[in-house]
């Protein structure tokens, strides 16, 4: 919005400085030009006229019949009542016409030598300035115009955005969620602009995440509800307490998956909850990976994996909450133990200003085309039938890395040959 207004403000501006100086500019010129052409109208009058009275014996005559019949005032002065400064004196005598203006006459002076009479004409500026009053409506009527023009100019690439953006957000709200407005750097609305698409774009993953929610749970509730109403089935047909007992068994490890798979869902809609009140404090990113690696091994005694960890970043400040910080180093360490073989190797790294995150294992990889669906909920990768869990994990990392401005990619370790995940941090 500060470009709206100040490319506003700067075209106002312009129109009005520009234009009125040009204008004014214009007009001074034309008076200059209309006095100095209405002046030597005067002058080429005056010249001959001043040299056939000044050898005529009836010049008062002359006068006052000028008076009579002409609206211009002609009049006689006396060379000595006629007082000049000594740079004007030398020409005016030499026999040049001397114009002399006041602030409601103009009067044209020629020298009669042999009647040692000034001839004086004046014009009155009164008309000279209703002769002018046409022109000062008109320019003033440009100078508006213009201005008008200017605004008009700076309002359509607006207008013109602004229809863009109704069109789109119109489209949008029919159920096109994938439509996106198009971005010009010259646009004074680009704010705006792009906060519509981000917004855009959080509704369409909410929509993707609530479908791919939807299904899951309608897919992954059906087996355990199915085997519950078998076992409460045969629960009430059979007598034996052997039974009883066995079917009893079967119905609380299914009620068991049914809990987990439900805490699941709401420690990711806690997630989707919490996007606003992320705490932004000073993070030293090797302390917290080695405390969660810690944590890791402590939770996995059963089946540990050969963790090393590499820090090579140097005091690897990060800006972020620590606890959802925790939660994504802890989800890409599950991740590599489940699909590790043996090895896992974790390392930390200072490049160009940012810092690198990676986590590798020597488990079966991901495939190219399939690494980029990790990141969605309930996704998971090959040989999924020889592992447990719902596939959120790397739907977490994503979304916690998106609220801390970092970037989470997929690649192949080179040294171990499994996966490669790699979360890249500002500093």
């Amino acid at each position: 919005m500060k470009k709206l207004t100040l490319s506003l403000v700067v075209a106002i501006l312009t129109a009005i400085i520009f234009l009125g100086w040009g204008l004014d500019t214009f007009f001074n010129e034309y008076q200059e030009q209309k006095g100095a052409d209405e002046f030597s109208a005067y002058r080429e009058i005056i010249t001959p006229l001043a040299n056939t009275l000044d050898k005529s014996d009836k010049l008062e005559q002359f006068v006052t019949t000028w008076q009579k019949h002409n609206q211009q005032k002609l009049e006689l002065i006396p060379l000595a009542e006629f007082p000049l400064p000594a740079s004007l004196r030398d020409n005016f005598y030499k026999g040049e016409p001397l114009v002399l203006e006041s602030e409601n006459v103009i009067t044209v002076n020629q020298l009669l030598p042999l009647q040692q009479k000034v001839l004086s004409l004046s014009i009155y500026q009164q008309s000279k300035q209703e002769d002018n009053l046409g022109l000062q409506v008109a320019l003033t009527t440009v100078f508006y115009a213009g201005i008008l023009l200017c605004v008009f100019i700076w309002l359509y690439p607006l207008i013109k955005r602004l229809r863009l953006l109704r069109i789109t957000a119109k489209t949008f709200g029919e159920g096109d969620f994938s439509k996106r407005i198009h971005i010009s750097s010259t646009s004074y609305i680009v704010d705006i602009e792009n906060e519509f698409n981000r917004m855009a774009i959080k509704i369409e993953t909410l929509i993707e995440d609530n479908k791919l929610l939807s299904n899951a749970v309608s897919h992954d509730l059906r087996t355990p509800l199915a085997r519950l109403r078998f076992g409460i089935e045969a629960l009430s047909e059979t007598n034996k307490p052997e039974a009883k007992e066995k079917y009893i068994q079967h119905l609380n490890s299914d009620i068991a998956e049914m809990e987990k798979l439900v805490a699941v869902l709401l420690n990711y809609a806690r997630l989707e909850q919490s996007m606003v009140s992320v705490a932004r404090i000073p993070v030293n990113l090797n302390s917290l990976v080695e405390e969660c690696i810690h944590f890791n091994q402590s939770m996995h005694t059963s089946k540990l994996k050969n963790t090393d960890f590499s820090l090579q970043a140097k005091q690897p400040i990060i800006k972020g909450d620590i606890h959802f910080l925790s939660m994504l180093i802890n989800n890409l360490l599950n991740n590599a133990q489940q699909y590790a073989k043996q090895n896992i190797l974790v390392s930390t790294q200072n490049i160009d200003g940012f810092v690198y995150l990676t986590i590798c294992d020597d488990g079966p990889g991901i495939v190219p085309e399939k690494r980029i669906e990790l990141f969605s909920p309930f996704t998971r990768g090959q040989n999924t039938a020889e592992q447990t869990g719902y596939g959120m994990g790397l739907a977490i990392v994503a979304r916690i890395a998106a609220w801390h401005r970092a970037e989470v990619s997929i690649g192949e370790s080179e040294k171990l040959g499994g996966a490669k995940l790699i979360v890249k941090f500002e500093r």
